[in-house]
């Protein structure tokens, strides 16, 4: 990485409290950093004018329409990965965020080492 190159970032938006803590701890020190978006909007906005590493969506019955930013995002950045941390094992809710070509798919409750690995797998996709 150049000298005053920005850091790319992990978008995150939805995810409950204890979902961002878990990233934050899985995230090493001088890695990618986290940047929690406060509403869809601005979630957007990030994704499409920030170097970004993935994108975190929290998602369930109440806000499986999360799942429709993906496309629009992917819109414009094509191969940006997709990751999602979904409230509960719903058959229906995991089939439609698969039909977006996500990254990975959560259920709560997630394990801290299986969000490690999952990142670990994003930072070698990254530098593939």
């Amino acid at each position: 990485m150049a000298i005053g190159a920005p850091t790319a970032e992990v978008l995150v938006y939805g995810c409950r409290e204890e979902d961002v803590a878990l990233l934050t701890r899985a995230l090493r020190a001088g890695g990618p950093k986290l940047r929690i978006a406060d509403s869809a909007t601005e979630f957007v906005q990030y994704a499409v004018s920030r170097r970004l590493l993935a994108m975190v969506l929290g998602v369930g019955p109440a806000s499986v329409s999360h799942l429709d930013m993906i496309p629009v995002i992917r819109a414009i950045k094509t191969d940006l990965p997709a990751i999602i941390i979904a409230d509960d094992d719903s058959l229906e809710l995991e089939r439609s965020a698969r039909q977006k070509d996500i990254f990975y798919y959560l259920i709560h409750p997630i394990d801290k080492s299986e969000v490690k690995a999952v990142l670990q797998d994003l930072l070698r996709h990254a530098k593939g």
